[in-house]
């Protein structure tokens, strides 16, 4: 059977904001919380997305999995950044405040987010490339709770 991408895309931030808010013990405790949602899914497939999101199993709840770089810089540019949107599926443009934009990049590439795949920064613009819409959303999602936007 052919996967949606964009019912897949949909289904896995909805895993994610569960995951965020309520913390489950088992794989049927998701699929439930799923089906609630609307989502016509089965173990296998909440299994194979717990895979490909990196969630795995610690301390006996499944938790989402911790940012591998330091986010304390990006933190500190908070300030500087004025606006993120996406520019398509799978890019996002960051507005920062004149001559800034290469300090959030360095910020950004220093905080080894797994969803960002390249970054060009110009004089006041960011641009932050991703693999799918999946990694889009989530990456604008982040962005968006540092800078509060």
């Amino acid at each position: 059977m052919p996967v949606d991408r964009e019912s897949q895309d949909r289904r896995r931030k909805a895993m994610v904001d569960i995951l965020t808010t309520t913390p489950a013990k088992k794989q049927i405790e998701i699929v439930r919380a799923l089906r609630k949602l609307g989502f016509k899914v089965t173990q296998s497939n909440v299994s194979r997305d717990l895979k490909d999101l990196g969630i795995v199993r610690r301390e006996g709840f499944y938790r989402l999995p911790a940012p591998r770089g330091d986010e304390s810089e990006i933190n500190r540019m908070e300030s500087f950044i004025r606006r993120a949107w996406t520019a398509g599926p799978y890019m996002i443009v960051i507005g920062t405040t004149q001559g800034t934009a290469k300090a959030v990049a360095a910020g950004i590439k220093g905080a080894a987010w797994p969803e960002t795949r390249g970054i060009l920064a110009e004089d006041e613009t960011v641009f932050l490339a991703t693999d799918n819409v999946y990694d889009t959303r989530l990456l604008l999602q982040r962005l968006k709770r540092i800078v509060k936007t």
